[in-house]
């Protein structure tokens, strides 16, 4: 199976440093803290601070360069220390000749689904046992699909008193996947819940995902028979959307990151990882660039190709974001791809 080795680049929400210029070189990128932690710098093929408005002409081939959290000491030749020079990331090498896509997204919040169950018309039957079934349709650990039934035998024919009662004995089940709102006492929602499991922190171990479901609303009839209830108007109110550059879309495309660092173990204890550096309280605008990197066969015969994805996540109005564009947009736009907007 082919797989594609993918790199992920986190930028805070920091303006530029001065000291970082067009033609520094990464020495004095990383030097005295010159680039701040979660800045990110566009860098030329000899990883000099590439110039914006610089095309694949002055350089065929770029790098994304991230300072991290860490710093660490240096002693150069002429015995001089340095103790705050800064820790980075490089994305893989971006060649001209290689790149397939250039994309930009702006952040999109998540959507949880909403169904709403209109009644209107209706006047319940005192006595009559009414049923709501819910059948989800996301569980990929259940053989086909699972349903939770809610009953409520009514004692009203008032609507709105029928509303309520149905709305409270849906929210009351401890294992519902779904929660019941009264909706102008004549219709119920009911809105997928988010799964705690994949949505407490950055370090949950499963990744996120939304519930998905459809609902139905019957009764029993005399002879034990589920009738349909009539009159009701179901209306899909809202898909489910993940979103773009949510917290938890970004958190799992790092942990994915890490596998090609290594870094598999995130279930059995001690985890030895790094701390993540996705922020559970931001939000964040995605650059995806999909590329191919060459390189030498080992036998020096062939220029073998391999695919690449590397994503660059900023967080919403990062001040970062127009010197960042400002070199990759120019750059791409000469390697025949259109400048794009976060």
């Amino acid at each position: 199976m082919l797989t594609r080795p993918f790199k992920l680049l986190i930028g805070k929400s920091v303006s530029r440093d001065a000291q970082i210029v067009a033609g520094e070189d990464i020495a004095t990128v990383i030097a005295s803290g010159n680039i701040a932690d979660g800045e990110v710098v566009v860098l030329d093929k000899n990883k000099n601070v590439l110039a914006a408005g610089a095309t694949k002409s002055d350089s065929d081939t770029i790098y994304l360069c991230q300072g991290t959290g860490s710093t660490f000491a240096y002693t150069n030749e002429e015995g001089t220390t340095t103790s705050t020079n800064r820790k980075v990331v490089f994305s893989d090498p971006i060649q001209a000749s290689g790149i397939k896509t250039y994309k930009g997204r702006s952040y999109a919040a998540l959507a949880e689904q909403v169904i709403t169950l209109d009644f209107t018309g209706l006047t319940p039957t005192s006595g009559r046992e009414y049923v709501i079934r819910v059948v989800y349709k996301d569980l990929a650990e259940h053989p086909g699909q699972f349903t939770q039934t809610f009953r409520y035998i009514s004692t009203t024919a008032v609507l709105a008193t029928w509303i309520t009662a149905f709305v409270a004995a849906i929210n009351a089940f401890p294992g519902r996947r779904v929660v019941a709102a009264d909706s102008g006492a004549v219709a119920i929602t009911l809105t997928g819940l988010q799964i705690p499991e994949a949505n407490t922190s950055v370090d949950d171990i499963e990744e996120y995902r939304q519930v998905n479901f459809d609902a139905f609303a019957s009764y029993i009839s005399s002879t034990d028979t589920h009738l349909a209830v009539t009159p009701l108007t179901k209306t899909y109110t809202t898909a489910a959307s993940s979103g773009s550059g949510t917290w938890q879309q970004v958190r799992d495309l790092e942990k994915v990151a890490q596998g090609y660092k290594g870094i598999t173990n995130k279930t059995h204890f001690p985890v030895i990882k790094p701390a993540m550096q996705t922020s559970a309280s931001s939000t964040y605008d995605l650059i995806t660039i999909e590329h191919d990197n060459s390189y030498l066969s080992s036998d020096n015969q062939v220029v073998k190709k391999t695919p690449i994805t590397t994503v660059l996540a900023l967080v919403v109005d990062a001040g970062q974001a127009v010197q960042i564009l400002g070199a990759l947009n120019p750059w791409m736009e000469s390697c025949g791809f259109e400048a794009i907007t976060i």
